[in-house]
C-alpha cells in the first residue's frame, strides 16, 4: 500500500509541475506590434517613422506635429513613452507609440 501511494504521489507531483512549467511559457505573443516614432519640435513635426513587422517607413504627411499625433491617438494608438532630444542646441519631445 505505501508503494501505491508514494507512485501516485509522485506521478500527481511531476504531472502537477509539468502544468505548472508549461504555464508560464505559453503565454500570447503579440507577434504585430505597431510602433510609431514621433519627434516634435514645438509643433513642428521634424521626424516620423512607423515600424511594422521589422520594416521602418518614414512618414511625414505635410502636417504638423500636433495632427500626427493626435491622428495616431484617434486611431488607436497609446504613448508607451517619451524622451527629450538635443540637436544643436534645440530640444524635441520624442514619442513612442504603440497599438
Amino acid at each position: 500500500m505505501k508503494t501505491f501511494k508514494g507512485i501516485f504521489i509522485f506521478g500527481f507531483s511531476i504531472t502537477f509541475l509539468f502544468l505548472i512549467i508549461t504555464s508560464f511559457s505559453n503565454q500570447p505573443q503579440n507577434k504585430n506590434i505597431d510602433v510609431v516614432i514621433l519627434k516634435l519640435m514645438g509643433k513642428k513635426l521634424e521626424s516620423a517613422y512607423t515600424i511594422d513587422k521589422g520594416t521602418e517607413v518614414k512618414v511625414r504627411n505635410g502636417l504638423t506635429g500636433d495632427e500626427v499625433l493626435e491622428g495616431f491617438l484617434f486611431d488607436g494608438y497609446e504613448i508607451k513613452g517619451t524622451s527629450v532630444a538635443s540637436d544643436a542646441g534645440r530640444f524635441s519631445i520624442v514619442y513612442t507609440l504603440v497599438k
